[in-house]
């Protein structure tokens, strides 16, 4: 593995000199190793010794210092690297690769089906809108923090009580009670994805203000919430497209 990228300068993802101190499994460390990053796993190389491989799922906090990369691991272990200039850009990239989203629509029925009517197909996009619109913008995006604020749980929340305003009005136009009894009947089938809403913005918290000790690991749990909104969202879907067809369609 070499220690330099194309341009001749030292990469991002190693391998690199560091001084290793900390303990694991109650075992103090302080020893030379080099450091290089792969795509499930921070990896210590020793002089005399087995490679360690620390899984990235198995991280639950980072601390990036100007040469320092401090790396929180389960059980209460920790290890603090310390090198050159280099190191940081490799620790950039550590919480780059552990925070990639996952897929947050994989596996849902309701998402890609439609009814074949045009009020179910604007009702349709209206629902999910809120949602797609905030997973395209975090595609690309890997700072946990930046996740949690562009996929806000009490800002979608609002958003999606603001479009089923919207789909009770063009599914009733001109007849304000009766959308807003059509509102108040999406909005029950709905409840569900406004609880998943709270956990979310519940979770988002814990990341935003939490430590950088458990920073991974609470967004790990903030992704789980995510995924279970998308997922409510979809059940919640097959709910309300029952409702409009049978008969809170257009007139």
């Amino acid at each position: 593995m070499s220690n330099a990228g194309p341009t001749g300068l030292p990469s991002a993802t190693g391998p690199l000199p560091v001084r290793v101190v900390g303990i694991v499994r109650g075992r103090d460390i302080d020893a030379e190793a080099t450091v290089a990053l792969d795509d499930a796993a921070l990896v210590l190389s020793w002089p005399q010794a087995a490679a360690w491989r620390l899984g990235l799922t198995g991280i639950e906090g980072v601390a990036v210092g100007a040469r320092t990369l401090t790396a929180y691991l389960r059980d209460h272990d920790v290890l603090e690297l310390t090198g050159d200039e280099t190191l940081r850009p490799l620790a950039l990239a550590l919480i780059g690769r552990a925070c990639q989203l996952p897929e947050l629509t994989r596996g849902l029925r309701g998402f890609g089906a439609v009814g074949t009517a045009a009020p179910l197909h604007d009702a349709h996009d209206r629902w999910f809108a809120p949602l797609l619109e905030a997973r395209r913008a975090v595609h690309g995006v890997s700072d946990p923090t930046r996740h949690v604020a562009l996929m806000d749980g009490v800002a979608l929340a609002d958003l999606m009580r603001q479009r089923i305003a919207q789909i009770a009005a063009r599914q009733v136009p001109g007849d304000a009670a009766e959308q807003r009894a059509l509102e108040a009947a999406i909005e029950d089938e709905a409840s569900p994805v406004f609880a998943a809403l709270a956990r979310l913005a519940l979770a988002g918290d814990v990341v935003r203000h939490g430590s950088e000790e458990t920073r991974l690991a609470d967004w790990r749990r903030w992704v789980d919430a995510a995924q279970r909104v998308f997922a409510e969202a979809d059940e919640g879907w097959r709910a309300v497209e029952e409702l409009l067809g049978a008969g809170g369609g257009s007139r």
